[in-house]
């Protein structure tokens, strides 16, 4: 086990986690903290210089994770300054201090390696292949350009929620003549691009503020999933936002919903700064990510020597689901992939009947790995424990409707719920069609629990098919006796009637083989901790 600190010194903020590397490279959060320092605070253009009173703040703040460093037992930290520090005339002797008073190895990177490293976290975190990504600090913006996955081009501009507030005096009410000149000196810096795309584009922000935003959204919106990371925020509802926001006063905006209140002074600059990006590039919504600088550099360490091959790149959700997994205290049994692979096969073998894509066969594989994660809260009533945890796990490469789609599909493993159903706040951002979808998903993961109702592996292969009269489902076992997986999968035909509008037709053949396909392909599933 290897655990690893990670410190991200910002203009506005300082952030400092611990990351967990265990069995099989499996990795996961174990402590997290933000601290508003303002250490940009102060440091003017002509002056360029940290103030005493910020690097006291640093410093106090520092020293109390240098401590929490040694109790952990952490032996690698990684702690990088960005733009304040870099544009401080004073900034190396600040670290010098900083290595000093607490130990701590830190060093100033490039807006270059910061627009890097903040692509890093975003790329294995979002599963999109052409976007324009900015990270909004307190001094600057990282902007890049990507292009099937890859950062093509990338420029730190010196314009941060905190240094534009500073510079337009935009900490209290604000005149729409100021507004407007805000908007003035933002459009000309974001026109100076060269390679700024022409046609729409894809947004995806990073940063406090955009976080934020997204936070006020939700909770006016009565958002159900308390989640940020790969929130979609409509760009009308993004512009009135800003457009609200701009009109309050300090004291107001201290009081809007969502909004910390530690930020309220320098939103208005923040959020113009978003607004215009988003503007510029004519997208139809921002996606927010909770994942950036801190999570590249984490990668930028943990690729090299645990994922050569890039396994995140191949399937994001899926390498997602499986290191999830490994992080939990609990057992490996193959009767987990072995159902995952039944309920697969169906899926394909029957695609006529449901005509579902090939991202929702993700999804029922995703629930399949995870369906049986709530007995480690208690076997009774596990099917919703594991419902709860896949709606709120950590887990990267889908959107929050996907998410929610998995954990109602691990919710109904052992058939359909109404009254779970009922008690769910989240499935309202469901629509109609998904919601038929889930059924039908599971449906398929249910049959295949029941097949391994016993988890002996009997079942050697699968052969289902469709027509105008039924849905026909062959059933081939390495034994004699059926009963139990024949018992348990037979209150589930009436429930396949009514989703498919056909019967359920199950024929059985005992002892009929002894070679185990299902198992082969249970194995190709790749997820198994003893390998």
């Amino acid at each position: 086990m290897e655990r690893i600190a990670i410190i991200d010194l910002g203009s506005n903020s300082i952030r400092f986690v611990i990351m967990q590397i265990g069995a099989h490279g499996s990795y996961k959060l174990v402590y997290q903290e933000k601290k508003s320092i303002r250490l940009a605070e102060g440091m003017t253009l002509e002056s360029r210089q940290l103030t005493e009173e910020a690097q006291q703040r640093a410093l106090s703040c520092l020293a109390v994770y240098a401590h929490i460093i040694a109790v952990q037992k952490v032996k690698k930290v990684l702690a990088v300054a960005t733009a304040a520090v870099r544009n401080a005339i004073n900034g190396a002797s600040f670290l010098k201090r900083v290595r000093l008073t607490t130990g701590i190895p830190m060093t100033i990177i490039s807006g270059k390696a910061e627009a890097a490293l903040g692509f890093s976290g975003v790329i294995h975190t979002i599963d999109r292949k052409d976007f324009l990504l900015f990270d909004l600090g307190g001094a600057s913006v990282e902007i890049s350009l990507v292009r099937e996955k890859k950062r093509i081009h990338s420029i730190s501009i010196p314009m941060g929620a905190v240094t534009l507030t500073e510079m337009f005096q935009s900490s209290g009410t604000v005149p729409y003549s100021k507004i407007t000149e805000i908007k003035d000196f933002i459009q000309k810096k974001l026109d100076e691009i060269p390679w700024f795309p022409k046609e729409p584009i894809e947004v995806i922000g990073v940063g406090g503020t955009v976080r934020n935003l997204a936070k006020v959204h939700q909770r006016a919106s009565a958002y159900p999933l308390p989640k940020l990371h790969n929130y979609n925020l409509p760009v009308e509802n993004l512009f009135s936002m800003v457009k609200s926001i701009c009109g309050k006063t300090y004291e107001e905006r201290q009081k809007i919903s969502g909004l910390s209140e530690e930020r309220a002074d320098i939103i208005i600059a923040g959020s113009l700064v978003v607004q215009e990006i988003v503007r510029k590039a004519r997208s139809s919504y921002l996606t927010i990510s909770g994942c950036g600088l801190r999570e590249g550099l984490f990668f930028h360490y943990y690729d090299p020597l645990y994922d050569k091959e890039c396994h995140w790149k191949h399937d994001m959700l899926i390498s997602s689901v499986k290191n999830y997994l490994y992080t939990l205290p609990v057992e490996y049994d193959f009767h987990t992939s072995y159902v995952t692979a039944m309920a697969l096969s169906m899926f394909d073998q029957w695609r006529k009947a449901h005509r579902l894509n090939d991202r929702m066969r993700r999804i029922l594989a995703a629930a399949g790995l995870l369906h049986d994660t709530g007995t480690i809260v208690n076997y009774y009533s596990h099917a919703r424990h594991s419902a709860y945890i896949a709606a709120n796990a950590h887990i990267f490469g889908w959107s929050h409707r996907e998410q929610l789609m998995c954990a109602l599909v691990c919710a109904f493993h052992h058939g359909y719920s109404s009254k779970f159903l009922k008690s769910s706040t989240h499935v309202r951002i469901l629509s109609d069609l998904q919601m038929k979808e889930v059924r039908m998903m599971a449906l398929f993961l249910a049959l295949a629990e029941g097949l391994d109702e016993s988890h002996e592996q009997c079942i050697t292969r699968l052969v289902c098919s469709v027509s105008k009269q039924a849905m026909d489902l062959r059933i081939y076992t390495s034994r004699d006796n059926f009963d139990v997986p024949a018992h348990a999968v037979q209150n589930l035909i009436k429930d396949f009637s009514k989703t498919f509008r056909l019967p359920l037709r199950i024929q059985w053949f005992p002892g009929s083989s002894n070679k185990n396909e299902l198992a082969e392909e249970a194995m190709q599933l790749g997820f198994d901790p003893n390998v």
